[in-house]
């Protein structure tokens, strides 16, 4: 895990249980009052018994009926949920709301509410207040919602070593407030809302990985695991944590442990000698980069106003030098600088003061940050609207500090309790950094400021922080926000300056620190009687000394040497020739080269230097370093002190007018004759480095030339090539502006002929639709890009994709008529979609309707099916003929007559009906006639066999049937049998002549 243990239990104190209601820890829940999802899975996925107290916060109005807000979290978690009121004390394993139109605040557990009609970022005033009544304890959780509440309270709870929980900006359903959070760098875990609930619940049930006897001995030293943990990060990082306070540390890598799942300190200090990468992510965790611009607006506003009188009480002052140590990302730093830039103007418009910020950290990523001066808007809520236009400018989504302000500004990796200090400054920022050191840290902290400082110079410490034994040294200006002034002489720090004690690593780079470990090997054991007895004596009475390499690097620092080295202006480095003072520098100089050039001990004449006001003899001793196993090129310089110039006895045996006129015209010579030389081997050396520049000037005027003429021949190609990228360019917008009426065209067209179109690719995945497939199938245009089997269709036809598939594999088209389910015909036709180059990229599938077909076809088939009754309702042989008298209709009394079995003869021909019944030859040519409208078949006698009925009689007629519509002609054939009417007629004829003819009588 990540993130500190809400129940830390690394102070005996701590593992005493308490009063059975108390909460392990006080999580403040704050996001929008509507955006309920984000509480709602949280409180739902919280397991009951977890020994937390939940403080819920909505950001909203009055108005917006936060009352609600019990009753709606109810729903969703057993705890019970009642409203914050004021004087409750908090008790485990409940949540509680804040009520609307109140502030709410917390004191020694309890609820502070304030009535507030409209409060301004209720969740940043909870999470200040809960980070400063519970400290570690408190944990703040942001969940949706929109604006930036929430982003300043969280780095207060982190301050004060809190837990910060995000929700996910991905799972929330108003990811503004979480997004907002993020930006700050300051959340431990970024998770949605129900997995928070696990990780809190983890949290506050599990047992700590790091107990309080394995950190510390039983007289609350640490242990020997703890100091190799420490020891590792030395080794790795060149930065000693022993003198930071233990408490913390020990929370944090309580905290790297669980993430490692290490079981014991010891198992820990093995994983970290074995993986460097730990070591460094111990190392950003120790770090704590919390701050803001004007944090405490109130410690500023009160800054400003010293600075105006400090300015004021010297109209003289042409440099005023600053330093902010611990100045993390660079916030407080730039306020500094913009309290400064203001009261400058302010105070005189026209007077050239120049302003010198020293800002410095021990984190080289923050550090990094600070240089950039880019920060997102969310960092800048602090800076006032005219501040921000002043000082500020918009770039990449965020805000750049002008020019203006960052040329004011050195940052630069500074260790406070191991570099050496900046001198003569007037200002000294230091705030919430003190809190983390042990009190004897402080102790040589504070003169170290005050070694800084000039008379009257201002120090601003932390709300938190106090001056301790230092008192004596500043005056107190204001209490409460602990601004000071220097006063009394300047004083010499505890620890000397740039002192290397034993638990300290030496005055290197990160990098070379472990080459110097194994250079000077410091002992992390105790050290015995005779080791604090030559510690004392090299501290009290031991000279100033560094050792360097051969270029003048300073690789160690032992005793004080702050009366001849100081820090130089601009960035910090490191070389000793920068560092020595004006007085010494001359001589430390030639004596270095004279050492390194004889590689013998080389020694100065005795000098005059001013320390502390008063006038000290100095000789300066280099001699080179040969340890046994060490690499050659160290040397050792020895500032050896000769005491006060006044207590010479020889000067006191010369008249006092002589001794001064020689002492000084002998120095005089001295620091001439040795700044003579120096300057001719400087010049020499300057000669030979010029003549060399000088050919390698000639050498590259020659390869610029070339280079010029190259790019000259260059630029004319690319003139060239210019000209024709226009052209092609012209080409390309006439094509794209054909291409576009093309495509409008084309929309149109699928738009206006109303035919139902949808064109998918080789998976079937929707391309494009006119508006009319909506009947067929229901597209709309998010589902462009979708299967089309995923899109449900209304359609009585299961085939469709089988169809697709079939078409896309033999590429002939396919059609057939479908249904919908609202009883709506459509010819399907699916063709293969064929690109310019031919290439088979998907199928259109149209769909056409042809309700009006079906319906005339249904009409037809009710009319022939109506003309087929007609006829056959008949008892007259009838039949209709074409014009190559084929059968296109009949009756079954037809049928009867020419004895066909078939209950269809349609299309046969007429002179296949009736063979070896009726000589057809006369009938067949009146018919042909009458097809070509020459004749006509009436009362036409046609003497047949019937089957079943022999000889008949039949009387024949036929006429022409016009079609306007198709310009066919056919012919109605009816036939009448007459044979019994005739045979009625031949009776009666009979009897008629049997009547009239004479009898035997008549005849007798």
């Amino acid at each position: 895990m990540t993130t500190e243990d809400l129940s830390p239990a690394l102070e005996p104190e701590l593992n005493a249980a308490g009063p059975a209601r108390l909460p392990v820890a006080i999580v403040g829940v704050g996001g929008s009052a509507g955006a309920l999802d984000g509480y709602e899975r949280l409180f739902t996925a919280m397991p009951a018994g977890s020994g937390l107290a939940f403080v819920v916060v909505p950001h909203l109005s009055p108005q917006q009926g936060a009352d609600l807000m019990p009753d709606l979290l109810r729903r969703c978690t057993m705890l019970p949920v009642v409203a914050a009121e004021d004087g409750e004390p908090v008790q485990a394993d409940h949540v509680y709301v804040a009520p609307p139109g109140h502030t709410l605040g917390l004191t020694d557990g309890r609820f502070q509410l304030t009535v507030d009609p409209h409060p301004h970022q209720p969740i940043d005033a909870f999470f200040a207040s809960l980070a400063a009544d519970q400290g570690e304890r408190a944990v703040a959780v942001v969940l949706s919602g929109t604006g930036m509440d929430g982003s300043r309270g969280i780095q207060v709870i982190k301050q004060h070593l809190g837990v910060v929980l995000v929700q996910d900006p991905g799972t929330a359903q108003y990811p503004g407030m979480p997004q907002s959070a993020l930006s700050t760098g300051m959340a431990d875990h970024v998770l949605p809302a129900e997995d928070l609930a696990a990780e809190l619940y983890a949290q506050a049930t599990r047992t700590p990985a790091l107990r309080y006897p394995d950190a510390f001995t039983s007289d609350g030293r640490p242990s020997a695991a703890l100091k190799k943990v420490l020891a590792q990060v030395r080794q790795v990082t060149g930065h000693d944590f022993s003198q930071y306070k233990l408490s913390t540390l020990v929370r944090r890598i309580d905290r790297r442990m669980k993430g490692q799942q290490a079981e014991s300190l010891e198992a820990y200090a093995s994983l970290l000698q074995q993986n460097q990468k730990e070591v460094e992510e111990l190392f950003r965790d120790f770090l704590i980069n919390v701050t803001s611009f004007f944090r405490d607006p109130q410690a500023f506003a009160l800054l400003q106003s010293q600075l105006r009188t400090y300015l004021q009480e010297r109209p003289d002052l042409g440099v005023f030098r600053a330093w902010i140590a611990g100045c993390s990302t660079g916030q407080e730093a730039y306020s500094v600088a913009m309290l400064l830039r203001e009261v400058a103007d302010e105070l005189a418009p026209d007077r050239s003061l120049q302003v010198q910020l020293f800002a410095t950290d021990l984190d080289q990523d923050a550090i990094d940050e600070a240089r950039m001066g880019l920060y997102s808007p969310q960092a800048v809520t602090g800076v006032s609207p005219q501040r921000l236009e002043r000082f500020f400018v918009l770039h990449d989504g965020g805000y750049q500090v002008r020019s203006e302000l960052r040329e004011m500004m050195v940052f630069a990796p500074h260790n406070i309790f191991r570099d050496p200090p900046f001198t003569r400054l007037d200002l000294v920022t230091c705030r919430n950094m003190l809190i983390y050191f042990n009190v004897e840290l402080q102790r040589e902290i504070l003169p170290l400021f005050h070694f800084a400082l000039k008379p009257g110079g201002l120090l601003l410490l932390g709300p938190s922080e106090t001056l301790g034994g230092s008192r004596d040294l500043f005056g107190s200006i204001d209490n409460r926000w602990k601004l000071s002034r220097r006063e009394g002489p300047q004083s010499v720090p505890v620890r000397p300056l740039g002192h290397l004690s034993p638990t300290l690593a030496p005055l290197a780079p990160p990098a070379a620190s472990r080459e110097l470990s194994r250079r000077f090997a410091v002992s992390t054991r105790e050290p015995s009687l005779a080791g604090h007895v030559q510690a004392v004596l090299l501290s009290e009475w031991g000279p100033p000394a560094v050792v360097v390499n051969a270029q003048g690097q300073v690789m160690y620092v032992s005793g004080r040497t702050g009366a001849y080295l100081e820090l130089p202006h601009g960035s910090p480095n490191n070389n000793v020739t920068d560092l020595a003072r004006p007085e010494v520098r001359y001589v430390l100089v030639n004596t270095l080269r004279e050492a390194v050039a004889s590689d013998q001990s080389a020694r100065s004449s005795r000098l005059s230097v001013t320390v502390a006001g008063v006038n000290r003899g100095l000789e300066v001793v280099v001699r080179p370093l040969r340890l046994p196993g060490q690499p050659a090129g160290l040397y050792l310089i020895v500032f050896l002190d000769q005491g006060s110039l006044s207590q010479d006895p020889a000067a006191l045996a010369l008249p006092a007018e002589q001794h001064e006129q020689v002492t000084q015209l002998e120095s005089e010579l001295k620091h001439a004759k040795e700044y003579l030389q120096a300057t001719v081997e400087e010049m020499e050396v300057a000669l030979e480095e010029r003549k060399s520049s000088y050919e390698e000037l000639q050498t590259a005027n020659e390869e610029l030339q070339s280079s010029n003429e190259e790019l000259m021949t260059s630029k004319e190609e690319l003139q060239s090539l210019n000209e024709e990228l226009s052209t092609i360019n012209t080409e390309h917008h006439v094509i794209i502006s054909d291409l576009q009426q093309a495509n409008d065209d084309m929309k149109n067209l699928l738009s206006s002929v109303g035919i139902a179109t949808v064109f998918l690719d080789n998976r079937m995945r929707v391309k494009r639709f006119t508006p009319r497939i909506t009947d067929v199938i229901n597209l709309m245009p998010v589902d462009i890009g979708r299967p089309l089997t995923d899109i449900a269709s209304n359609l009585r036809y299961d085939l469709l994709a089988d169809d697709i598939g079939r078409v896309l594999q033999t590429l002939a088209p396919f059609e057939t008529e479908v249904q919908t389910r609202d009883d709506h015909w459509f010819l399907m036709r699916i063709s293969p979609y064929r690109t310019f180059d031919n290439f088979i990229d998907g199928v259109v599938v149209i769909f056409t309707n042809i309700d009006v077909l079906k319906r005339l076809d249904g009409q037809l088939r009710d009319t022939l099916r109506y003309s087929d009754a007609i006829l056959n309702a008949m008892t007259d042989p009838i039949v209709v003929l074409d014009q190559q008298l084929r059968v296109t209709s009949h009756n079954r009394a037809l049928l009867d007559l020419v004895g066909h079995d078939e209950t269809d003869i349609r299309g046969v021909r007429l002179y296949d009906l009736g063979q070896g019944q009726f000589d057809q030859t006369e009938l067949i040519s009146r018919l042909r006639l009458l097809s070509l409208g020459n004749a006509e078949v009436k009362d036409f006698i046609l003497n047949m066999t019937v089957p079943g009925l022999g000889r008949r009689i039949v009387k024949l007629n036929a006429r022409p049937l016009h079609s306007t519509e198709s310009g066919s002609d056919l012919m109605l054939l009816w036939a009448e049998d007459v044979t019994p009417m005739l045979q009625k007629i031949a009776v009666r004829g009979a009897d008629a002549i049997h009547a009239e003819a004479p009898g035997p009588e008549d005849e007798a």
